[in-house]
């Protein structure tokens, strides 16, 4: 492109002599300001407001034994949000061959956001501090197209009782919604609901009411606002469903003892939210709930 550029400003300037004196400044802006913001390159400090970070070769297949790290590090004031637009790895159990980890800081000894393989896309990350750290290995053989995402940088918002969207709940039953229900939820947040009952329980999950940004009519994906439900206490646990716009889920029921909820919004469109509603109970040696007699135990469960 700068080839180009050069040849058609030189043709021009046999008729217009007075262009040449904008040449040098002309080229000086393409070298500080490239075409493209994306990183095409295995790893790199990236500072913009935003930009675009993929596997090496993407979209075709990486090379083996890549080791790339990507250190996205935004104003003091911001959070980090990372969108994935196309996802392709080797998949195992565990992931750990070829992999994307996440951490929630500009090291791996800060918190574990999550680790992904396969051709699922991981969930839309917001990291809780102004920096985020992506790192991409891959082994000595089995590839795949690789991986694209942008990341954005957001305003961090400081309210008054952020203890509602960092929650841990143990009692038996109990109630939440989205922060400021049933009024407009905030952008650019990051929200957890971790359910944790006594050993032996299971964990029943109910949403009476639902309104999130509707679905990417591009991806027919929930690539803004959503809300997912892991079985279990992590990210990196088995993903029960996500969901956006007025989607009406169905009741959900853990294996075990713990279930995570969480709430990711981008920087733009917000709507009133969710509640959730949950019931635990134990297996009788009926195999049902404590309670309604509705089915809670599935048939692996072991009868108590």
């Amino acid at each position: 492109m700068l080839i180009v550029l050069w040849v058609f400003v030189r043709h021009i300037s046999k008729y217009h002599h007075a262009f040449n004196d904008n040449l040098s400044l002309c080229l000086a802006w393409l070298q500080c300001f490239p075409l493209s913001s994306e990183l095409n390159m295995c790893g790199g400090v990236l500072t913009g407001l935003s930009g675009v970070i993929s596997s090496p070769g993407y979209p075709q297949e990486y090379s083996n034994n890549a080791d790339c790290t990507w250190a996205i590090h935004v104003s003091n004031t911001s959070v980090v949000t990372l969108v994935f637009l196309d996802f392709q790895l080797e998949n195992n159990e565990g992931c750990n061959f070829d992999f994307v980890a996440l951490f929630d800081g500009p090291t791996v000894t800060h918190r574990h956001l999550g680790k992904y393989c396969g051709a699922d896309k991981p969930p839309n990350i917001v990291t809780t501090s102004n920096q985020l750290l992506v790192v991409f290995k891959s082994d000595f053989n089995i590839g795949g197209r690789g991986f694209k995402a942008y990341y954005y940088s957001g305003k961090k918002i400081y309210r008054k009782g952020d203890c509602e969207c960092q929650q841990v709940l143990s009692d038996v039953s109990g109630n939440f919604s989205s922060p400021h229900f049933p009024n407009i939820y905030p952008n650019n947040i990051n929200c957890h609901w971790s359910i944790t009952l006594a050993a032996g329980y299971r964990i029943k999950l109910f949403f009476p009411f639902m309104d999130l940004e509707d679905r990417n009519s591009l991806s027919d994906e929930c690539d803004y606002d959503s809300v997912a439900v892991y079985d279990g206490d992590s990210q990196t646990d088995t993903l029960l469903g996500r969901w956006c716009g007025t989607e009406q889920p169905s009741s959900l029921i853990s294996r075990g003892n713990k279930l995570l909820v969480v709430l990711s919004t981008d920087r733009n469109e917000a709507h009133r939210g969710f509640t959730a509603s949950y019931l635990g109970g134990k297996c009788s040696s009926y195999r049902q709930i404590h309670f309604q007699n509705d089915k809670f135990c599935l048939p692996h469960t072991t009868v108590s």
